[in-house]
């Protein structure tokens, strides 16, 4: 099988970005695909600019212009520095800075560019892990319209 599009999905706070990248890199050469390179922002929320946890969204308040900004500038140096790591390991690649939930932002991206495959890093947690820190891996796979792969540490570690 050849893959035709393949989304390379990473968070560039996390040390499997790296290792996901290259293993996207190295399928999208070998079957010439068109690789997009993808991290999501999440937008900012009452809870973010405070501090303040509202589960009920009760005392939810509309960011202010400052924090509005600043969550601006942080994206854009955040997308620079995905646009600068693609150059670095020489992926001839879209880089993309998407916007929501991480699972469901890949999801509906891979539906529009009709991709074949996303490749995202895994870290293994267990399922309590999972419920109390997140587990973007598991959404991705919930949410995709195409076939995924998992890159998980233990293989990066082997082929580094």
């Amino acid at each position: 099988m050849k893959f035709r599009t393949i989304i390379a999905a990473i968070n560039l706070e996390d040390d499997l970005a790296r290792g996901v990248l290259a293993t996207a890199i190295a399928m999208a050469r070998r079957d010439d695909a068109k690789l997009y390179v993808v991290d999501v922002w999440m937008p900012l929320r009452y809870a973010m600019a405070t501090g303040i946890s509202d589960p009920l969204g009760a005392t939810a308040m509309i960011p202010s212009a400052a924090d509005l900004e600043a969550d601006n500038e942080a994206r854009a140096m955040q997308e620079k520095e995905l646009q600068e790591l693609c150059a670095q390991m020489d992926a001839n690649a879209e880089a993309l800075m998407l916007e929501g939930e991480p699972g469901k932002a890949i999801a509906e991206f891979a539906r529009e560019k009709n991709a074949d495959l996303i490749v995202v890093g895994t870290h293994q947690k267990g399922a309590w892990k999972a419920l109390f820190s997140g587990a973007p891996s598991r959404d991705i796979v919930r949410d995709a319209p195409c076939a995924i792969l998992l890159v998980p540490k233990v293989f990066m570690e082997k082929n580094a």
